[in-house]
C-alpha cells in the first residue's frame, strides 16, 4: 500500500492546510470548527493516500443544517442544493459536496448505527462502496482505511450493508451502477455476491420501469459524471450483458485483461 510508510495524520493535516490555503477556503472551515466537527469522506482522501490530485472534496459536518447554511452565506460562496439535501460549494477551482451529518441519508433513516464512541468509522461505513469507505477527521485526524484496504486487498467491490432496505431506499441507483461498471472497468475489480445480486436486481428493475429507455437512462445519468468519460456506452453494454448471463461461480464475474 502506497501509505504504509507514512504518518497519515501528519501528512494529510499538512496537505488539507496547504490545498485549502491555496483555494482560499480555510476561513470558512475556521468558521465551521467553532460550532464543531468535519471530515473528508471518500475520494479526496483516497487521492491523498495514493499520491494524486483531486478536483473535488466531500465533507460531512457535525452542526445543524440552518447554522451550516448560514456559514456558506456569510462566506458568500456560490452554492446549489440538491435534491438529496447535498450542498455543491463552488469557489476557485475546487467543487465541494458537503452534508450535515443529520441529513447523510442513512443515518437519518437509521440504516446505518452511528457509535458516538467511534464516529469516524461509523460515518466511512455509511458510505455504499468499500471503495469509496474512507473518512478522516478534521480536528483530530483520527481515521478510517478499514473497509477500502480489503476493497484493495482483496480486488473485490462491496456493498458494505447487507440490508435489503438499505439498498433498496438509497437514492442514487443508477449512479451506483454506473460507478460499480467504472471501477470494474478501471480497476479490474469484480464484484462481491452482495454488490453482484444488487446490481442484477436494479439493472432488471430499470429496465422493467424505463423499457426500451433504459439504456439511455443511464447514459443520461451518466452525463452528469464527467470522469466517467472513458466508459463507453459499448463498454456499459458490455457489462451490462456480463452481469445478465454471469452466475458468479466463486464470487467472481468475467474480467477480460
Amino acid at each position: 500500500m502506497p501509505y504504509e510508510n507514512i504518518d497519515i495524520k501528519k501528512e494529510f493535516y499538512n496537505h488539507f492546510i496547504l490545498n485549502m490555503n491555496k483555494e482560499n477556503f480555510m476561513p470558512f472551515f475556521y468558521e465551521i470548527f467553532v460550532y464543531g466537527t468535519a471530515y473528508v469522506v471518500g475520494g479526496y482522501f483516497r487521492d491523498f493516500i495514493n499520491k494524486k490530485q483531486s478536483r473535488d472534496i466531500d465533507i460531512i459536518v457535525e452542526i445543524n443544517n440552518d447554522l451550516l447554511m448560514e456559514i456558506i452565506k456569510n462566506a458568500k460562496i456560490n452554492y446549489t442544493i440538491n435534491r438529496h439535501g447535498g450542498i455543491k460549494l463552488m469557489h476557485n477551482n475546487l467543487q465541494m459536496d458537503i452534508w450535515n451529518l443529520e441529513n447523510n441519508w442513512a443515518f437519518k433513516n437509521n440504516l446505518v448505527k452511528f457509535n458516538e464512541d467511534d464516529k469516524v468509522n461509523s460515518i466511512a461505513k455509511g458510505c455504499f462502496y468499500n471503495y469509496d469507505a474512507l473518512a478522516i477527521n478534521l480536528h483530530n485526524f483520527s481515521y478510517s482505511l478499514r473497509f477500502y484496504t480489503e476493497c484493495i486487498e482483496t480486488g473485490k467491490l462491496n456493498i458494505l450493508q447487507e440490508g435489503s432496505l438499505y439498498k433498496n431506499l438509497n437514492p442514487t441507483t443508477e449512479a451506483n451502477i454506473l460507478r460499480a461498471f467504472f471501477l470494474k472497468d478501471n480497476l479490474g475489480i469484480s464484484f462481491t455476491k452482495n454488490t453482484f445480486d444488487y446490481l442484477s436486481k436494479k439493472v432488471g428493475y430499470l429496465e422493467d420501469k424505463y423499457g426500451n429507455d433504459f439504456f439511455n437512462k443511464l447514459l443520461e445519468v451518466k452525463s452528469n459524471y464527467p470522469k466517467y468519460g472513458n466508459l463507453s456506452s459499448e463498454k456499459l453494454k458490455k457489462y451490462i450483458l456480463e452481469l445478465k448471463t454471469t452466475d458468479l461461480p466463486n464470487n467472481q464475474m468475467i474480467i477480460d485483461f
